[in-house]
């Protein structure tokens, strides 16, 4: 017999965490900054296959109205975002560039630094990357360096500082299984420069994407080139960091890997799903050294919080705890359950590009807020947010998991008090010496074990949290 009893009276557990042995990503603390003042820029980077590296946090603007892009792309680079997401058929590039140069332009003027001293006016702003994508109609090796040459002429009027460019397949192709794909209407309303620089990539759907990746390749190595002759004072220029791939399935991207490419691909883009429900392409991309960038971090998981109450609590519960563990030397920072989420996925060394439109979402999503919670995510925390993440993925919720274990020479009962009335209610009617039974409960719920005569009598109170395993045995 199993018996699931509600949260009722669930009582607050503060956790004191303990800094776990080691990361994949360095983190340094950035603290007393004011939450207005641009932090400093180091932060969570992962490092490519090609020994280049790319930040950890940032934002996605590709879903973005035009009109709020600039606002939004200047306040998270006053957050210190140094890594912005978006794609081609986005066509927002170039007002991409443009407020990267405006706010380039206003930091300067200020004289502000992040470090060491400079005079006003000669403030070293650091790197940007942008992660970019090719569209699907602009697949085949011609219509592929159309694209990247857009895109890059997009993000040319950024010529404040250096860009560097992500440059990915957006998807393998065009599948007219897929609702919002139009593969020959889309074919119909490009332009005529690019149908006549390549054959529809849809008619050929197995091997244009192959002829994309090397145009990639060919501009990628062009690029390399570049990064290693001296630039003239005053000409930055986007340059092409790394190339990858989006939303291809496993046997596309070993398609790619296992062809023998002069480049292999470098940064893979998915749904954060993935990390979770598709262990064989994880793997994968561990094996042969492709960092992950996840989508879809905050709207695929948060937004169903209310299917999952008990796993959205534990994301709740923790975001309480990390803010009190931090709170003497980061007063100011903003730690919600979108900033445990996300640290999360960093602390697994995989890229997040939460869209933050909003001062709310700026703040709780910022590169500061997370590195400040990184170094007290403990294996205790890691081991609820693997239970609670993946359930609110699903829309399921996560339970407290109990046994116990009959060490005594007669039967016994189970029974649940309820933490509002007292009341004991039976649970287990039986369970024979030596044999085991489990429950789904809740922290801090309190069960009672009895001998058939009720001579006996046991009781256990439930310490472990959402998602752990406690395991009690019924003894003298």
């Amino acid at each position: 017999m199993s018996f699931t009893m509600s949260s009722t009276s669930r009582p607050r557990f503060w956790l004191f965490p303990v800094a776990i042995a080691s990361f994949s990503v360095h983190v340094r603390l950035f603290c007393h900054a004011s939450v207005d003042s641009p932090p400093p820029s180091n932060q969570p980077q992962v490092t490519l296959e090609n020994g280049a590296s790319m930040p950890l946090i940032g934002m996605g603007i590709g879903n973005l109205p035009h009109e709020g892009i600039p606002d939004a792309v200047i306040a998270n680079l006053h957050a210190g975002v140094l890594i912005i997401d978006t794609a081609h058929a986005s066509n927002n590039e170039r007002i991409l560039g443009e407020a990267i140069a405006r706010y380039d332009s206003t930091e300067r003027a200020h004289g502000l630094t992040r470090g060491a001293e400079a005079p006003p006016g000669t403030k070293d702003l650091g790197p940007l990357h942008v992660v970019t994508k090719v569209w699907y109609t602009h697949l085949g090796y011609e219509r592929t360096k159309i694209s990247v040459q857009e895109s890059l002429e997009g993000l040319r009027s950024a010529t404040t500082r250096q860009v560097y460019v992500h440059m990915l397949i957006h998807w393998p192709r065009c599948d007219d299984s897929i609702p919002w794909m139009h593969c020959e209407e889309e074919e119909k309303n490009l332009p005529q420069s690019v149908k006549d620089a390549g054959p529809p990539p849809h008619l050929d759907k197995d091997n244009a994407f192959k002829d994309s990746w090397r145009a990639l390749e060919d501009i990628y190595a062009e690029h390399q080139q570049i990064i290693q002759e001296p630039m003239k004072s005053g000409e930055n220029q986007p340059i092409i960091t790394s190339i990858g791939v989006s939303n291809f399935e496993l046997e596309d991207l070993k398609q790619l890997v296992e062809s023998n490419p002069r480049t292999p691909p470098q940064l893979y883009q998915g749904n954060s799903w993935l990390l979770f429900h598709d262990p064989f392409l994880m793997n994968y991309l561990r094996d042969n050294n492709i960092a992950f960038q996840a989508y879809a971090v905050i709207n695929g998981i948060i937004q169903r919080k209310d299917v999952s109450p008990n796993a959205f609590n534990v994301l709740s519960g923790l975001s309480r705890d990390l803010m009190a563990t931090i709170y003497s030397e980061n007063p100011d920072l903003v730690i919600t359950e979108a900033t445990v989420l996300l640290a999360y996925f960093v602390h697994r060394n995989v890229g997040v590009i939460p869209r933050a439109a909003s001062s709310s979402h700026r703040k709780e999503n910022s590169p500061r807020a997370l590195s400040a919670i990184l170094p007290h995510l403990t294996p205790s925390h890691i081991r609820q947010l693997e239970s609670a993440i993946p359930a609110l993925m699903k829309g399921e919720d996560v339970h407290t998991s109990v046994s116990f274990t009959n060490g005594l020479d007669t039967p016994i009962q189970i029974h649940w008090v309820n933490p509002e009335t007292n009341e004991e209610v039976l649970v287990s009617n039986v369970i024979h010496p030596g044999s085991s039974e489990g429950q789904k409960s809740h922290p801090g719920h309190r069960f009672v074990a009895y001998d058939p005569d009720r001579s006996i009598r046991k009781e256990f109170v439930v310490n472990a949290e959402y998602g752990e395993m406690q395991a009690f045995t019924v003894e003298l």
